[in-house]
């Protein structure tokens, strides 16, 4: 009897060995990261909006799921996409058009995994059509006839999705100027050298505009189409697709009520859907 009994339990032995996990290898990436709401990234002037940190949470990527990913910051983004240009990261965080709009000359296949949320807990980004508030004008549909400005082609909400909206209202202002930065779009409202700006939503509270400008001095006749804020996107040349649901799955267990204080939200979220029709036409 005594001879079963062990024997039962070298099997049971056996049998729980044999379903025992293999511990999984370390998956290592490097990350290019430029985000408006991270402190390494982010300009000194919106310090106390944009004190967002993921110092802890890489490290619990790498203690709990044996992910090392290796975060890069740059606080330009021209600097970003010289980096993606370079090849030599395996993914981006940051606004996702940065990356998307470069894929080709990069030649890379980039993929949101999963979106960042903002401070408010927001996922969501769009262009804001402004006028100083002591102007005439008080509809969207006014600004046919006038002079209007833009933001660069690099920046989807205040350009490409600008453009949409006025197509969509028959808008058609009588001359379009751009701007790389919104505060150079405000700064021409408020020398009176155009009669409205598209800027980013978040431009009068989390980037440098706020050193100059007052919200209360403006007035929002409209707004763009809602787009992604910031996502983490992977080159699926570089990256294959098991390794990409396991960094999904990893990222979405830290988030949420497990989120780390140093995110300023409940961190990561599932990729909202977002396929900007301008890369079917893309060179």
């Amino acid at each position: 009897m005594r001879k079963i009994a062990l024997h039962l339990l070298a099997l049971g032995l056996t049998v729980l060995a044999g379903c025992a996990s293999k511990p999984a290898e370390t998956l290592a990436l490097k990350i290019a990261v430029n985000d408006i709401y991270c402190t390494d990234t982010a300009c000194f002037c919106v310090h106390d909006v944009a004190a967002r940190g993921y110092a802890a949470s890489l490290e619990q990527l790498r203690a709990e799921h044996g992910i090392a990913l290796d975060f890069t910051y740059f606080a330009e983004p021209y600097q970003l996409e010289e980096a993606i240009l370079s090849g030599q990261y395996d993914g981006v965080l940051s606004k996702p058009w940065t990356a998307l709009r470069l894929q080709k000359q990069a030649k890379a296949d980039f993929r949101r995994i999963v979106d960042v949320l903002d401070p408010g807990n927001n996922r969501w980004l769009s262009g804001s059509v402004i006028v100083p508030v002591d102007s005439p004008l008080q509809s969207l549909d006014e600004l046919t006839g006038k002079h209007v400005y833009l933001g660069q082609p690099d920046a989807y909400e205040k350009h490409q999705a600008a453009k949409r909206l006025f197509g969509q209202r028959g808008i058609q202002p009588a001359k379009i100027d751009t701007h790389a930065s919104c505060s150079e779009n405000i700064g021409e409202l408020l020398d009176g050298k155009a009669d409205a700006a598209v800027i980013s939503d978040y431009a009068l509270s989390a980037d440098c505009a706020v050193d100059f400008a007052n919200p209360e001095e403006f007035r929002t006749l409209g707004r763009t189409e809602q787009i992604p804020l910031t996502s983490l996107m992977l080159d699926m040349n570089k990256v294959d697709d098991a390794e990409a649901q396991r960094l999904t799955k990893a990222l979405l267990s830290i988030s949420g009520r497990k989120a780390d204080a140093a995110l300023l939200s409940k961190g990561f979220v599932p990729p909202a859907a977002w396929n900007p029709p301008e890369l079917e036409n893309a060179p």
